[in-house]
């Protein structure tokens, strides 16, 4: 009969408390309890400090532990915001304030963009973790409710769909200094979608054709250059939000209070532990395995929840059942 050191090259430790520091897969026998245990990878969504000031549709970027969220749909104040893991506090103001934007970077080197103030914005803003500052560089197609690659190394970002007079198609692609429409336009154009990846390695996923169109379940992935079909959401949605890498991606949240979340390994979606909290219009930044959820709706005008979605090796007891 095969046993455990046979399989694995090791004896089961025999520890009088649980390891401070778990590895998955490891394996030991707790003596206090008297039960075997095991460090399996456990994926959880968990609820964060709250924001001083309820937002949605606002711009949100960062890592799971220094984010920033800025503005606000319909209100369009300029309060900022910024996150360290724990609480929010307040930071240094945008110079107009809007929604429906998209934004990208970390808290001391990040960028915001587009959006709509009453009509759709070309505007580009820069963040050193102090204060904004306006960019000359402006966008060639003003549009709101676009998408973007959300870990793009700053201050470089990808900005693709959204809603001009119609629902977009068009690239545009910022190199730090100035914005450049890329000739790959997506196959589907749509807004209220969401984004994730990297300026050459960039996913659009979900979103909806038109005012009173078809939501979509198509994905599609961005190489720098053109677009491709990727693997599809599992159902359709739009008011969708992502964060992480083209081969580790997360998708959460939608349009109606939807709690779902998925993650993309670079070829199909695959479920994950729901949102605490159903909502649209949230923003999202981290990783996809350290991820934040910020903000969104309901309720109107906009919640000031923040929750976080983690992996770690967690202590769990072997049974026989």
């Amino acid at each position: 009969m095969a046993t455990y050191k046979g399989i694995s090259g090791f004896n089961i430790k025999s520890l009088s408390s649980d390891p401070s520091n778990l590895v998955e897969g490891e394996i030991w026998y707790n003596s206090t309890s008297g039960t075997l245990k095991v460090a399996p990878l456990v994926e959880s969504w968990a609820s964060g400090g709250a924001m001083t000031l309820g937002r949605y549709n606002a711009f949100g970027y960062g890592t799971q532990t220094a984010a920033v969220a800025s503005s606000n749909d319909g209100t369009y104040v300029t309060t900022t915001e910024e996150y360290n893991g724990a609480s929010w506090a307040g930071a240094g103001a945008l110079n107009t304030g809007r929604g429906a934007g998209s934004a990208g970077g970390i808290q001391t080197d990040g960028i915001v963009f587009a959006g709509y103030t009453g009509s759709n914005s070309t505007a580009t803003e820069t963040y050193d973790g102090t204060s904004y500052t306006t960019s000359p560089a402006t966008m060639a197609t003003g549009r709101r409710n676009l998408a973007s690659s959300t870990n793009s190394p700053a201050p470089t970002a990808t900005a693709f769909g959204g809603f001009q007079t119609a629902a977009s198609t068009v690239t545009e692609e910022f190199n730090g200094t100035a914005w450049a429409t890329s000739p790959g336009s997506m196959t589907t154009a749509r807004y209220k979608l969401g984004g994730a990846g990297t300026q050459t390695a960039a996913l659009a996923f979900g979103g909806i054709d038109g005012p009173g169109g078809t939501v979509q379940s198509v994905t599609e992935e961005y190489n720098g250059a053109s677009w491709t079909a990727g693997g599809a959401l599992p159902g359709a949605e739009d008011q969708i939000t992502g964060t992480g890498v083209s081969t580790a991606a997360l998708a959460f949240g939608g349009n109606p209070g939807v709690t779902t979340t998925l993650g993309y390994d670079g070829t199909t979606w695959s479920s994950k532990p729901a949102l605490g909290t159903g909502r649209g219009y949230m923003e999202g930044c981290g990783t996809g395995t350290a991820a934040l959820g910020i903000g969104g709706m309901p309720p109107a005008p906009g919640t000031t929840a923040t929750e976080e979605f983690t992996v770690a090796a967690t202590a769990e007891t072997i049974t026989t059942s």
